[in-house]
């Protein structure tokens, strides 16, 4: 088995999210946003095992987040389903799709070039700063809030000990990571499916784990 794969992102800052509902706000602990991500990588664990997803800022910050088999029962089909959706809309905006096509088109859609994506370059792990120390994020929480027309997908996640993160991923950013989770998940053998079978469903409200 190959080592693990990891993307570096080429595009510029995504644009900010719209102000949250109060999820994971108390007032002892500040919240880390993260919006300009650089690189991004995504590795099993076999001794914890669990998934590690690392991100890098263009400004050098380093964050970590343990991704644990729990937490990616309830994120896995969302995401999937969002970037499935994603990927439809940037490649047949206004096209009337076939329910028999669907499953076609949704594949094709997941696999969609991305031109702002490198997925041969080295991962730096070589922080400038880690804002939430060197210990991984081991989220117990985890929100997931759908993009708004032209927004990004946001990602909130607390964990016990109260540190909290929210990621915003562009289209093509949430695809990146979903490729890459994908192949760390072949390692992993969580028996967690890696293709849609059926036409996705637009969430109308965001995803809470708890």
């Amino acid at each position: 088995m190959g080592g693990p794969r990891h993307v570096q992102m080429a595009c510029g800052v995504p644009p900010r999210c719209p102000p949250l509902d109060g999820f994971l706000r108390p007032a002892a602990l500040p919240r880390i946003h993260v919006v300009n991500i650089h690189q991004m990588q995504v590795r099993y664990d076999p001794g914890a095992d669990r998934l590690l997803w690392q991100l890098r800022t263009f400004g050098g910050e380093l964050f970590a987040i343990w991704l644990t088999r729990r937490v990616l029962r309830a994120l896995w089909p969302p995401l999937q389903e969002q970037v499935t959706r994603a990927g439809m809309a940037a490649l047949s905006p206004h096209a009337h799709v076939m329910p028999e096509a669907l499953e076609m088109l949704g594949q094709v859609a997941r696999e969609r070039p991305l031109p702002s994506a490198q997925f041969d370059k080295p991962f730096d792990s070589t922080p400038v700063a880690q804002p939430l120390g060197t210990e991984p994020l081991l989220p117990v929480t985890l929100k997931m809030t759908p993009p708004h027309p032209h927004g990004p997908l946001v990602l909130e996640m607390q964990e016990a000990a109260g540190r909290r993160l929210t990621v915003q991923l562009s289209d093509d950013l949430a695809t990146a990571l979903v490729r890459l989770t994908e192949q760390a998940l072949a390692e992993a053998d969580w028996g967690l499916a890696t293709t849609g079978t059926h036409a996705p469903a637009a969430p109308e409200r965001p995803m809470t784990l708890n």
